[in-house]
């Protein structure tokens, strides 16, 4: 069965920052992506680049850019994956930074390759409420659907259009984390299956040598 992978970019990047401050205070996690995407015959990963924030320098902003383009710049070197990038821009209406581009990039791959029959099975990765009429076409059409999604997060009219869930916790993103970053701390494991909308549990805290706590 061939299974292709499409990845809201910002909302995977969003979940693993979330983890990190919560499990790895202060630390940056560093995923394997291949490790953490395995068993997809392609993935195809959707990200915004940064718009300039409001007061900041031309300099900030440059580096933030450029980090940004290396990155993606790696995981396209990444076998397998395929990374396109969108606009992100300030919204008059709601005043904050909106992507633009990447929702319509998503949706019109996933409908051709479903129309051609170039998959079997589709996964999307994404908490975004504005991806069930998607859902609901790729469902209609015949294409078997599995929902990759943070808890807690993701609205359950999205959840019910899927035709498998899958949480994208703690439990999904800790055996892809690189060593120097499961160092940081540990989860239970072999123990059946996580909570529903659990992100995980850390076995225990201690304190670093200047006396602040630390996960380990």
């Amino acid at each position: 069965m061939t299974k292709y992978l499409f990845i809201d970019g910002a909302c995977l990047r969003t979940t693993i920052e979330e983890i990190g401050k919560r499990y790895a205070p202060g630390q940056l996690l560093r995923v394997d992506y291949d490790r953490l995407t395995g068993g997809y015959d392609k993935v195809f990963y959707y990200d915004a680049l940064p718009a300039k924030r409001s007061g900041e320098t031309d300099e900030d902003f440059s580096i933030r850019r450029d980090a940004a383009i290396s990155f993606h710049d790696q995981l396209g070197s990444l076998d397998r994956f395929h990374v396109y990038e969108g606009d992100t821009r300030r919204s008059p209406s709601i005043r904050k930074q909106e992507q633009k581009k990447v929702d319509v990039m998503i949706a019109v791959d996933m409908l051709t390759h479903s129309f051609r029959r170039n998959m079997q099975h589709a996964s999307l990765l994404t908490g975004d409420l504005d991806f069930k009429p998607l859902l609901d076409a790729l469902v209609i059409e015949g294409m078997s659907v599995t929902l990759w999604f943070p808890p807690h997060k993701t609205n359950k009219q999205l959840i019910a259009a899927a035709d498998q869930r899958r949480q994208l916790d703690i439990q999904s993103i800790y055996p892809a984390l690189r060593p120097a970053s499961k160092a940081l701390f540990y989860i239970p494991s072999g123990s059946g299956e996580p909570s529903r909308g659990d992100i995980g549990r850390v076995l225990h805290v201690s304190n670093s040598d200047n006396g602040e706590s630390k996960i380990v």
